[in-house]
């Protein structure tokens, strides 16, 4: 199991609007795009205006492999991802930190080249609000579809969606992967704690969607808050910090704990509302499997 791995559906609150993002991978900068909601069987709910990526700049000097300067910042945030052309080649880069005042980029991961100054820089974000569609339209199997060109290379990319009653609240946040890391005594930054966290939530909501349950039909998530701390531990692992410097074998365990905690929350859960009418009945209060035992 990797953390984050798994790509699950987006939710839409269906009494407010949304805003939906996506950026392409490949590091086309798009100069038209549309987006498409659609339902299951093909009709379009809704077709919102897409606003297109406007940052355009160059990398002053002082700019390093992990840590960016840029000519201007507006409209970049953390967790974007943008475009750097250096000697002809362009890279897709990950935004860490972003500071307004300094300009100052950090990565979370560097370049595989030092960059000079006067590289291109160009955002990749394309942006949409989707109107809240309503109390009739709760439900699964809609579909967010991106259409977009730089007049070259037409692109066509598609999310699975759900518009749900109420979002699955995310199980830990950057405080709790603190906590954790106090025992290791070191500290990151709170963006790099925050993608630690980031990873966890993803992996306990993608593994909750394999079993074939929408996870913003249940009632809470907090359930998983054990899990969500072996989960921290797991993924800490994985980035090398572990008790005595003991990574692969911090990595074997870790991960079996945080297995082994998943399948027992998830094997005794119950709450969940399996026809999305907002309540739950005796029916959708029983846990997901249960043993049946026959004595002769």
């Amino acid at each position: 199991m990797t953390l984050g791995a798994a790509v699950t559906e987006l939710e839409l609150t269906y009494d407010t609007t949304t805003t939906v993002t996506h950026f392409d991978v490949d590091g086309i900068v798009p100069t038209s795009a549309t987006c498409l909601l659609s339902k299951a069987d093909g009709s379009t709910v809704s077709a919102p205006t897409v606003t297109l990526p406007s940052l355009s700049t160059t990398l002053a000097a002082g700019s390093t492999a992990s840590t960016l300067i840029l000519g201007s910042v507006t409209g970049l945030a953390r967790g974007d991802h943008f475009r750097v052309t250096c000697a002809g080649q362009d890279y897709v880069v990950h935004a860490m930190t972003v500071n307004a005042t300094t300009k100052a980029v950090g990565l979370v991961a560097a370049l595989p080249v030092t960059p000079t100054t006067g590289d291109v820089v160009k955002a990749l974000k394309m942006t949409a609000t989707i109107a809240a569609v309503g109390l009739a339209g709760i439900g699964g199997n809609y579909r967010l579809a991106w259409n977009y060109t730089d007049g070259t290379n037409p692109r066509q990319v598609g999310y699975p969606a759900a518009v749900v009653r109420w979002p699955w609240t995310p199980v830990c946040g950057p405080d709790d992967v603190a906590e954790i890391m106090v025992d290791f005594g070191t500290l990151w930054s709170v963006s790099k704690r925050q993608d630690v966290a980031d990873k966890v939530n993803e992996a306990i909501r993608a593994k909750l969607a394999q079993t074939g349950r929408r996870p913003s039909l249940y009632l809470s998530s907090l359930v998983f808050q054990d899990v969500a701390r072996a989960g921290i531990r797991y993924e800490l692992a994985m980035r090398g910090v572990a008790h005595g410097g003991q990574v692969i074998e911090a990595q074997r365990e870790t991960r079996f704990a945080f297995q082994d905690g998943l399948t027992t929350v998830i094997t005794g859960l119950s709450a969940f509302d399996a026809n999305a009418d907002g309540q739950i009945d005796s029916n959708e209060a029983r846990p997901m499997h249960f043993t049946i035992r026959g004595v002769r």
